[in-house]
């Protein structure tokens, strides 16, 4: 189910009864090529290339400076992990990211979804791999943003929904309930570090 919904969001599957809209415009009458490039996707399968950290988080896109990779980086809490490396953003990540901890190749995913400032962030789980503390840094990187992306997290983790605007709960592929955050807890996340 909640592929559906993701692959929906991004307008690779049509609903078979009722419309998607986006912004009140139904989603089969948009650009969805343009659509597509305001998304950044971090599904739970993970997938990196046989490749520097550098082109996992670019995809070859030379255009991308620097200083933008590193505060992909930070934003993902890699930041620091990737300067520890002797080779730096120049680290071959081995096939699958094989040299990489579960951790570290979802914090890797989250930066390449974060270097372009996507106008939407989907996030699959995105730190099921991580301890408490870094989960809760990235979570706090990401409420500090402020509201600057529309974030959907599929998630069981008390941190993601703690920083929610709205919580949909899914069952049997139905939306069984939502329920409007209480702003206190952003408020009081965004500013623990």
């Amino acid at each position: 189910v909640k592929t559906t919904i993701i692959y929906q969001l991004i307008g690779l599957y049509r609903p078979n009864n009722g419309r998607n809209l986006l912004e009140k415009e139904p989603m089969e009458e948009i650009d969805i090529h343009k659509w597509r490039q305001k998304i950044g996707y971090v599904p739970q399968e993970l997938s990196l290339l046989h490749e520097s950290i550098r082109e996992n988080i670019t995809l070859g896109d030379d255009a991308i400076p620097d200083s933008a990779i590193l505060q992909a980086l930070k934003l993902a809490g890699a930041g620091e992990f990737v300067e520890s490396l002797v080779e730096g953003l120049d680290t071959n990540v081995g096939e699958m990211g094989g040299k990489l901890s579960g951790g570290q190749r979802q914090r890797i995913s989250l930066a390449r979804a974060l270097v372009t400032s996507p106008d939407v962030l989907i996030l699959d789980e995105v730190t099921s791999a991580l301890d408490p503390g870094t989960e809760q840094e990235i979570v706090a990187n990401i409420a500090a943003l402020g509201g600057k992306y529309t974030i959907v997290a599929i998630t069981h983790r008390p941190a993601w929904t703690a920083i929610a605007d709205r919580l949909y709960d899914v069952a049997r592929g139905k939306v069984t309930r939502v329920t409007a955050a209480k702003r206190s807890r952003l408020d009081a996340l965004s500013t623990t570090k």
